[in-house]
């Protein structure tokens, strides 16, 4: 990416930066790297509708560039266009994309709540990039989400030893902990509050699931 337009998208000139990538597509239509660039920058506006437009436009004159195609995957994924999304993903064959396709069809059938598919492709993921600190937390969301506690345990843990400074990662561990009875240690709750409390706040919601779930089968037992 052109240096200008990324240090007007760190200073918080957004707007600056797209008009600045859509001057140098004009430019120079045969760069690939600026409508990469730019739908990227869209999705982060949440300008759903142009980023597909802007790809769609490019895949017009790059049909057969995966990259492109990846990126309106993570488009419609972002959009919530889960069905659209798998379609572009199902269908990239370029081996230097193979585990960020891995990991974004984890994720889109995690949205469509199919987890067992999407731990499929996650477990896959995560066997070619065992400490990639992302892939491991997702591993371990599908397995707390098919109630497998001790499973769910074993990859945040990796995802920590990787990144133990990461407020998810302890968070997550702290989760995995607490379902499988041991509410007395909050260390990791405290930790990832300290890391990041505006994350700690937005997730605060699985802590009381995890605890509403444990209360609920104490009353059936």
């Amino acid at each position: 990416m052109n240096k200008k337009i990324k240090a007007l998208w760190q200073k918080g000139d957004q707007q600056g930066a797209v008009k600045a990538l859509v001057a140098a597509i004009d430019h120079d239509p045969t760069n690939v790297d600026n409508y990469l660039q730019l739908a990227a920058f869209l999705v982060i506006l949440k300008d759903y509708t142009q980023a597909e437009k802007l790809i769609l436009t490019a895949l017009q004159r790059f049909p057969d560039n995966q990259d492109l195609k990846y990126s309106l995957g993570t488009i419609y994924y972002s959009a919530g266009k889960y069905d659209q999304a798998l379609k572009q993903f199902q269908h990239l064959t370029l081996k230097r994309l193979k585990n960020d396709q891995l990991y974004m069809l984890a994720l889109t059938y995690q949205a469509k709540q199919d987890y067992a598919r999407a731990l499929a492709f996650a477990l896959t993921a995560q066997q070619a990039q065992p400490k990639q600190t992302d892939t491991n937390l997702l591993v371990g969301d599908l397995w707390l989400a098919l109630g497998k506690f001790k499973q769910a345990e074993t990859y945040y843990k990796k995802a920590l030893v990787s990144a133990p400074e990461d407020a998810a990662a302890n968070f997550k561990n702290g989760l995995a902990a607490l379902a499988l009875g041991d509410s007395e240690n909050n260390a990791y709750f405290i930790k990832a509050k300290e890391l990041d409390a505006a994350y700690f706040a937005k997730e605060k919601h699985q802590l009381i699931d995890i605890e509403r779930y444990l209360t609920a089968n104490k009353e059936q037992k």
